[in-house]
């Protein structure tokens, strides 16, 4: 079973008690789908047609259709009139919205969910009910369609929140933490590894600057401490100038160090410039 399957599952067996909020989910079940609501979960159409009887509707028909995707199917018949109340009006409406028309990405692949509205009346009151649970979808046109998404993780997460999923969103939230762990975990260790590899390579390269001036007079003449850190650079190349620091007797910083380096490093360049 999908998420997004999951998800409507759940909202479907949910235990609303108001009359209003029913009514509401009922409207939005009706509405999105034009009277023939279809769904591959017979959980969900029953709740549906469950919806339909207490708001004073009528079922019409009831299928069944078997096969590789398998439908539920529930024509409805209602006449009557609805308006956004209130919030949790509005969280109900968008709850029978999902329901009916909505999708959720899989908690492990990138953020995303939808509600895809067939006419403008639809898509109107969809926009007025984000607005009155505070949360702003962006929309779309797709062909004959209204879509209102979300790509951002926070936002998927209220709004299930909103329409009542809390399992789906501990589910989702778990998922996603565990996700951002792992890249934060991949992102330091690239970092260390880039690190390191920058280490290896000034290593091997101050080691070869000094193999090429050791035998000089001049590099006889530098201060015992440039020599001791050259020293050290030799049989410690894969240090960093931080850690060879360290080594030193007394120990010095890698600002200090880094300045011994470069009396060698003048050398060198002394010395190239009269090759």
């Amino acid at each position: 079973m999908s998420f997004t399957s999951e998800v409507k599952k759940q909202l479907s067996e949910l235990e609303i008690k108001s009359k209003s909020a029913k009514k509401a989910e009922f409207y939005a079940l009706y509405i999105m789908s034009e009277g023939r609501f279809r769904s591959a979960s017979g959980v969900v159409a029953k709740n549906a047609e469950k919806l339909c009887l207490r708001s004073g509707g009528v079922v019409e028909r009831s299928f069944y259709r078997s096969g590789a995707k398998p439908v539920y199917g529930s024509d409805l018949r209602w006449s009557g009139s609805f308006s956004l109340s209130d919030r949790t009006v509005a969280a109900s409406f968008l709850r029978g919205c999902f329901i009916a028309s909505g999708y959720v990405s899989d908690p492990d692949s990138p953020s995303h969910m939808e509600i895809t509205f067939r006419n403008v009346t639809a898509y109107e009151l969809g926009l007025a009910a984000f607005e009155l649970v505070n949360l702003f979808p962006k929309g779309t046109i797709k062909g004959k369609r209204y879509v209102l998404y979300f790509k951002d993780s926070d936002q998927i997460s209220a709004f299930l929140v909103t329409v009542g999923a809390i399992r789906a969103v501990l589910e989702y939230e778990n998922v996603r933490i565990t996700r951002e762990g792992r890249r934060n975990s991949n992102r330091v260790l690239n970092c260390d590894d880039a690190n390191i590899n920058k280490a290896l390579n000034a290593g091997a390269r101050q080691v070869k600057i000094i193999e090429s001036v050791m035998d000089s007079e001049e590099y006889l003449a530098l201060p015992d401490g440039v020599r001791e850190i050259a020293s050290l650079r030799l049989k410690n190349p894969e240090l960093s100038l931080t850690e060879l620091g360290e080594l030193c007797s007394p120990k010095v910083s890698k600002a200090g160090a880094a300045h011994r380096f470069s009396k060698i490093e003048k050398l060198y360049n002394s010395k190239s410039r009269h090759v």
